[in-house]
């Protein structure tokens, strides 16, 4: 009987001593954005929809890409085909590039193009939370979101954490 919890005390503490030993994924450009969003706890009901979504590979590959997540805090206030994991949906926060804020603040006029074909713009808000919106025919129009943590970087392109609904209006 004392063999055999002295055998479960050591297997736990070689399962606590393995998982203390676990490095935590850099942030600095050398790593894939899924392992980045795995790092990035506050996005970790998006990083699940791409995986439902089936984008891991995609997302994986050489990219560049940009994807605008939105926060766990507003997961709930997104339409439900984006929590389901509905690629389209999911495909509609990802743009091709690697853009960092001022990459964005640069291509004020012109805007972003989303993966989806939707247009994204600069529309206000801070250098350090700075706003942005849907677009249509180049008018704002739809969904807008403040990037809340930007210009996380990933070997295959940069992660923003949004705060809102970057999606175009019904």
């Amino acid at each position: 009987m004392i063999s055999r919890r002295v055998a479960l005390f050591g297997a736990g503490g070689a399962a606590l001593m393995l998982a203390g030993c676990q490095q935590e994924v850099p942030l600095d450009g050398t790593r894939p954005l899924l392992d980045v969003m795995d790092a990035v706890p506050e996005v970790s009901r998006m990083r699940a929809a791409i995986r439902r979504a089936g984008l891991d590979e995609m997302l994986s590959g050489p990219g560049p890409f940009t994807v605008f997540a939105p926060s766990n805090t507003v997961w709930n206030t997104l339409p439900q085909p984006v929590r389901d994991g509905n690629p389209d949906a999911i495909r509609a926060f990802i743009a091709h590039n690697r853009l960092l804020t001022s990459a964005l603040e640069a291509r004020r006029e012109q805007g972003v193009r989303m993966i989806t074909g939707t247009e994204v713009r600069l529309v206000g808000g801070t250098p350090q939370a700075p706003r942005l919106q849907v677009a249509r025919e180049g008018q704002p129009q739809g969904g807008s979101a403040s990037i809340t943590r930007g210009n996380i970087l990933a070997s295959n392109g940069v992660l923003h954490v949004i705060d809102g609904v970057l999606l175009p209006s019904a």
